[in-house]
């Protein structure tokens, strides 16, 4: 069995936090606490000493390399690293420089990421390379996508607006009035035909992509609704 390893959580959207926190808790792992700026993650990382400290790069107060250079001074046991949108190798080496040990881009889903907190749990320093390819397409560049997101029923297409809110599988149910192995159904349909592999990819890739956008009558769920 897999050890349970202690994280803190920095990003500064709420909804890319609740997702992370719901795909890392899944597999036994402990997400000791969430910071939303750059203050805010060095006092809950100085404060906790988890073992893994999971760090976008942009917030309001600043740049979370700046944050990484801090940490690696006050918690040395921690283990940081940067998840961040940014696909430029300027940011990634000064990263690495101010202490990171591992850079994973955000388009890589959450298989890559649980990978390279083990991996940096056992001492790797871990760059994923995925940040070095030519900028990826904006939302209108992706018909391909709009085009999978046209698939969805009208449920599925509940469901997704849901899991970009960040809800669990138990808050589905209800707020759409349905059972879990209902939720769970479409869920799995949603995953299927998006072709992504955990609910955290598809939110990251609702979001990044603005797929709601592309949705016909995504409308506000509420109790009573015929399934």
């Amino acid at each position: 069995m897999t050890k349970s390893i202690d994280i803190v959580l920095a990003d500064d959207q709420v909804v890319v936090l609740d997702a992370l926190t719901a795909f890392l808790t899944q597999f036994g792992h402990r997400v000791a606490g969430t910071a939303g700026s750059c203050a805010a993650m060095v006092h809950c990382v100085t404060s906790l000493a988890p073992d893994v400290c999971i760090t976008g790069n942009r917030y309001p107060d600043g740049e979370g390399v700046k944050a990484i250079e801090m940490l690696s001074e006050l918690s040395p046991q921690t283990k940081l690293v940067m998840l961040t949108g940014q696909s430029d190798a300027d940011t990634m080496r000064r990263a690495l420089a101010a202490g990171a040990a591992g850079y994973v881009h955000k388009s890589r889903g959450g298989a890559v990421l649980l990978d390279v907190v083990h991996r940096v749990c056992n001492g790797e320093i871990v760059v994923e390379g995925s940040f070095l390819r030519p900028r990826q397409p904006e939302p209108d560049d992706r018909p391909d996508l709009r085009r999978l997101a046209g698939y969805l029923t009208r449920r599925e297409r509940d469901c997704l607006a849901l899991l970009v809110e960040g809800l669990d599988t138990t808050s589905m149910a209800k707020r759409l009035g349905l059972s879990r192995t209902t939720v769970r159904t479409h869920v799995q349909s949603v995953l299927t035909k998006l072709g992504v592999h955990s609910r955290l990819e598809a939110a990251s890739l609702t979001i990044r992509y603005g797929l709601l956008r592309y949705l016909p009558d995504v409308p506000r769920v509420s109790n009573g609704w015929q399934d």
